[in-house]
């Protein structure tokens, strides 16, 4: 038989094409009066609408118009935080229209506010609306100025819902979501923390004590309950090194009794101890309350002492952490090298010994600094707090373009009362710039600082709203990419070769000249940048370390696993 041609099915195009001709040959029948309004862009609108012959018709016998022919007006109206009732929009305007059907694009000045649009029939200075829109929200044409980094989970697998600090960790919680999805637990799972501040160091000299401590109320936010076994600072012992090992020991044991006394009155499903001080509870807890053991190695004693200067105290530190990652059921360090310590001269099985970064510091803390900083360097050169700040920083040279900024200068502090410019560094031209300054009347708003050192250029740099590299020539990119690492937008020219700035997104690019350098620096004080420069860096901030709280989600997962794992010591 001979076989069947198949059928050439139409591409992509021809449908589309197909669809097109069917809708401009056969255009769908409006019955209906209607108006709709829509976004295209913040500053631009949309409506299309459609006024039946029917309803003209009407209108003219009972005589609310007298002539058919009257053409419809598009009426927008702004009724932002308002119920709508025809006449108490805060402002409108027409758009006279020539047909009863149609489309019409329209550009209006007001951002971030709900509009509706109207379609009716004016007569003799009256409006008689026939349809209405629904209310359309136009947002703002500039991004938002709120940086949050917090967000709300999910997890639909296993039923939890609760709020995160960092929405950067996401990948976080999904794979804990995903690994505890067939985790039923009725009782709330309890951990027994185990800190021991032999040294009796306060927090402030040992961030790390204040890490253990704040991540152990972090489990509160996924249901566990956490009880942490420390000596208070007050308590602590100050001791020396010929009696470290047997306090430590004294002290354990108090630990242990603690725990234990706890552990009658309402059961901990495991124990958690922090570095070989608090071991030996640990391995007592594991043995007399037959609970699951896990011990954080924060580092081991041949890190500590870098390897050269093993004493015999060293080796009996290290025997101790050795005996303690046989005795746990999972071992967590924070960095690969400690697990290569771990598994190499402990002898622990890779399979238990898994890395979870340490957090130490606060990233509030920096960004406190970095604002008591940028407000030194207004105090050094008395520039007013409420005042912008444009930085040039580099070679005082033709090359590097200072005396096109001061050329431009003349125009910007006229136009902008409120800018103040830096420029740091030396050059041929220095002392030119700084006496052209005086007889354009603009040195009052110029700072010459010369050769700044690191510390006290960051603070500059933290200071400044954005940073001009008005070059005639190639120049180092170290600057531009500074400046964009602080959340700072950077002018250059087109001459400069600075490939890292992407125009309109974290600066602006020129050409060589006054005119244009005065038009980029005007831009850049309106600000249209700094929102979007702002949050691209707490992003990054908040993506180059995880936070507190991914770090618990972390532990609370292995904490499960483990659990799920170990035969007979799992309650649920």
């Amino acid at each position: 038989m001979p076989e069947k041609k198949k059928k050439a099915v139409p591409s992509q195009t021809r449908l589309r094409n197909i669809a097109w001709e069917v809708g401009q040959n056969y255009p769908v029948s409006h019955t209906a009066d209607y108006i709709v309004l829509l976004m295209i862009t913040p500053g631009t609108g949309h409506v299309h609408w459609n006024v039946t012959k029917r309803t003209v018709s009407s209108l003219v016998r009972k005589k609310i118009i007298i002539d058919e022919h009257i053409h419809p007006v598009v009426r927008i109206h702004d009724v932002t935080d308002i119920i709508f009732d025809g006449s108490n929009s805060h402002r409108y305007f027409d758009i006279m229209v020539e047909s009863s059907k149609g489309h019409y694009t329209f550009a209006h000045d007001h951002n971030a506010r709900h509009y509706i649009a109207e379609i009716g029939l004016s007569n003799k200075g009256s409006f008689h609306t026939v349809a209405r829109s629904e209310a359309e929200f136009f947002g703002s044409d500039r991004p938002s100025g709120i940086y949050s980094t917090s967000g709300l989970f999910g997890g639909g697998m296993i039923n939890r819902m609760f709020p995160v600090e960092n929405i950067f960790d996401a990948p976080v919680y999904e794979k804990m979501n995903n690994e505890l999805a067939s985790v039923k637990r009725k009782q709330v799972l309890s951990i027994a923390v185990i800190n021991i501040n032999i040294h009796g160091a306060p927090d402030s000299d040992n961030p790390l004590n204040d890490f253990i401590r704040s991540m152990s109320k972090s489990f509160k936010t996924f249901g566990c309950r956490s009880a942490l076994f420390d000596r208070e600072d007050k308590d602590a012992l100050h001791i020396s090194d010929t009696t470290i090992l047997k306090t430590a020991g004294t002290v354990s044991e108090s630990i242990y009794n603690n725990v234990a006394g706890k552990h009658k009155k309402k059961a901990f499903h495991l124990v958690h101890c922090h570095d070989w001080y608090s071991s030996q509870a640990g391995i007592d807890a594991r043995k007399e309350l037959k609970l699951p053991f896990v011990l954080t190695l924060h580092s081991t004693e041949f890190e500590r002492t870098k390897a050269d200067r093993m004493s015999d105290l060293s080796n009996k530190i290290s025997a101790i952490e050795k005996k303690a990652v046989k005795a746990a059921d999972l071992v967590i360090v924070p960095r690969l090298s400690t697990r290569e310590q771990v598994t190499g001269r402990y002898k622990a099985r890779p399979d238990k010994v898994i890395i979870i970064p340490d957090v130490i510091g606060d990233v509030h803390d920096s960004q406190a600094a970095h604002t008591s900083h940028a407000s030194e360097a207004r105090q050094w050169f008395g520039i007013p707090h409420d005042s912008q700040v444009v930085l040039y920083s580099g070679e005082m040279s033709h090359a590097g373009g200072a005396d096109l900024l001061m050329e431009a200068l003349s125009t910007v502090c006229r136009n902008h009362r409120l800018s103040y410019f830096i420029f740091a560094g030396e050059g041929p031209l220095k002392g030119e710039l700084e006496s052209r300054a005086h007889h354009m009347g603009v040195s009052q708003r110029c700072r010459f600082t010369g050769h700044l050192p690191r510390k006290s250029f960051e603070s500059v740099l933290l200071t400044s709203d954005f940073v001009v590299i008005p070059a005639r020539t190639w120049q180092d990119e170290g600057l531009a990419k500074m400046a964009i690492d602080y959340g700072k937008p950077v002018l250059a020219t087109h001459q400069s070769g600075v490939n890292c700035i992407e125009h309109g997104k974290n600066g602006l690019v020129t050409f060589d000249n006054p005119g244009s350098i005065v038009w980029g620096v005007q831009e850049l004080l309106h600000n249209p940048l700094k929102d979007s420069m702002v949050r691209a860096a707490v992003k990054r901030s908040a993506g180059q370390a995880p936070s507190l709280e991914s770090i618990a989600a972390r532990h609370y997962m292995y904490y499960e696993i483990l659990l799920k794992n170990k035969k007979g010591s799992r309650r649920v």
